[in-house]
């Protein structure tokens, strides 16, 4: 049954019929159940719409089952609910394992400590921000009845679930790797806090947010080679980098089944003390190695002593990279490769070259001794000044030119234990930006820090949270890259945003309406790449 408008020739104006299909036989005839009247204007057309809804009033008193339709000129905006993050997190913690280490910790507590982590990962995906904020903001992501107390005491439930949650990471990352982890990439970086206040873990030390005036910790990092998080290690923020990588290794030794490793280092993780840990522990490692602390009698940095990499031959002269190997000098067991690159020369010396005309513009302006103290303290301006009679200070031309002999030059020291060749080698380490990488999404995609936490546990249960976080990004990423659409961070996040419900109310009928937002492209890869129902429609209940 349906409604028509109709015109004869010889009427010129429509007339308005309800009109049922009626089949006799094969065909399919229509039957004019009632002609509503003669449609001559705008006037005509309100007088039988209202006809049309007493008619249908009385229909549903006699029995009549309603329509469900809705008039949208009376349809008005309740809330939107952004599900989308919520449906995501939800079954990356699935994958993960996640979810089933943190129903251990419900214990006899009345609230679900598993929602309440969801929410908390949910929240700093989408927008970082405090606990109160995450509390604040639950509703948006359509979460309700958590109370601001239960997000605290599910971060106690879940303090002591650390280890069992990286080892679902390490898991997770074995199973989709085939079984074989043979590559750690090693580094640490610190967190500050907006506070002065020093305890058992926040303490003051070298910041490399720049943050000297506030307490830090130091987080210590393990990726493997395709930029997975799989374990990490909380220290205090006065501990010296150099001092975090083996306790870091022993705890993944004693986790998990580990041989033939090769660890991957900046060198600010190098010193003797730790090439001879490795060694003992029967690691290997690719680090890199200090070129200006080996004995000058090596003339590291005569070129004429490099001879080119193998294969680039072919490529531009400024793009090759020239290479020379001996025997560490400074470790037992170790091969030194040193490499020369006319790229990185240049921009070695373009940096000096802009740090030097700062620093002669504050030297030149420097009139009373709080400006030359600015200067002092300043790590990257130290080498190239120099401090004379009467606290004068000035460019130091000897350590400049020197600095300068250094440009292009780069070296790595590498176990003979790894049997890795030259090339192989300086490709594991050029992969050490997969850590920094990490690092870069968990300070600034997902804000890490500042550190709004003051009690031991909860520092610790913080950054759990937020390693959660970022392998479960990084896991996306993966899914991702694995079947041919890779997506960066942002164009994640982004994506997923815009995925969202809108509850609306019909305000004469009362009848409460969700309507879905449609899937962007990007959604709907990510939809598609880990199974989520994409099937979105638009829902009406009774008042």
């Amino acid at each position: 049954m349906y409604i028509r408008l109709t015109k004869s020739k010889k009427s010129k104006h429509s007339t308005l019929q309800i009109v049922e299909g009626v089949r006799e036989g094969k065909k399919v005839k229509q039957k004019i159940i009632a002609s509503l009247g003669v449609i001559k204007g705008a006037d005509d057309l309100e007088k039988l719409r209202k006809l049309a809804d007493h008619l249908i009033q009385k229909l549903e008193k006699e029995g009549l089952p309603p329509t469900g339709k809705v008039d949208v000129r009376y349809l008005i905006h309740k809330k939107t609910t952004y599900d989308g993050f919520g449906l995501v997190i939800d079954k990356l913690m699935q994958l993960s394992g996640f979810s089933q280490v943190v129903r251990r910790a419900q214990g006899k507590n009345t609230f679900n400590v598993e929602d309440i982590v969801k929410l908390v990962l949910v929240q700093r995906f989408d927008l970082p921000g405090s606990k109160l904020r995450t509390y604040e903001r639950q509703a948006d992501h359509g979460f309700r009845g958590i109370d601001l107390q239960h997000i605290y005491r599910t971060m106690d439930a879940i303090e002591p679930l650390a280890s069992d949650i990286q080892t679902a990471a390490f898991n997770t990352v074995c199973t989709l790797s085939g079984g074989v982890i043979d590559c750690f990439f090693f580094d640490v970086t610190t967190l500050y806090f907006e506070s002065i206040s020093q305890d058992d873990v926040r303490d003051f030390g070298f910041s490399k947010d720049q943050k000297h005036h506030s307490v830090q910790i130091i987080l210590a990092l393990v990726v493997d080679s395709q930029g997975m998080p799989i374990a990490y290690e909380v220290f205090k923020g006065n501990l010296a980098e150099t001092k975090t990588l083996i306790p870091v290794l022993e705890s993944l030794r004693q986790r998990f089944s580990i041989n033939n490793v090769t660890v991957v280092c900046d060198r600010g993780l190098a010193s003797k003390t730790n090439v001879e840990a490795l060694q003992g522990a029967q690691f290997h490692f690719v680090i890199a190695t200090k070129l200006k602390s080996i004995s000058k009698k090596f003339k590291i940095n005569d070129v004429t002593e490099y001879k080119l990499l193998p294969g680039h031959e072919s490529i531009p002269e400024d793009e090759r990279i020239l290479v020379r190997t001996m025997a560490h000098p400074q470790y037992q067991d170790t091969l030194l490769i040193a490499t020369y690159s006319p790229k990185r020369a240049k921009k070695d010396r373009e940096d000096r070259q802009r740090l030097i005309e700062k620093l002669r513009k504050k030297l030149s302006g420097c009139s009373d001794e709080a400006a030359i103290k600015k200067v002092i303290c300043n790590g990257g301006y130290k080498k190239f000044t120099s401090v004379k009679e009467g606290s004068l200070l000035s460019m130091n031309e000897k350590a400049i030119e020197e600095d300068g002999k250094w440009d292009g030059f780069h070296g790595i020291a590498v176990s003979n234990s790894s049997g890795l060749t030259v090339e192989h080698a300086l490709s594991r380490y050029h992969d050490l930006w997969h850590v920094e990488e990490a690092f870069r999404i968990a300070k600034c995609t997902l804000k890490t820090r500042p550190i709004f936490h003051w009690v031991p546990h909860r520092i610790r249960t913080h950054v759990l949270l937020c390693f959660m976080n970022l392998f479960l990004e990084r896991l996306l990423e993966l899914f991702l890259r694995k079947v041919g659409t890779p997506l960066t961070p942002d164009s994640i996040r982004y994506a997923i945003s815009g995925v969202h419900t809108m509850t609306f109310e019909e305000q004469q009928t009362k009848k409460i309406g969700k309507m879905h937002s449609s899937l962007s492209e990007d959604a709907a890869i990510i939809f598609n790449t880990l199974k989520i129902p994409m099937v979105r429609s638009t829902l009406f209940s009774e008042p």
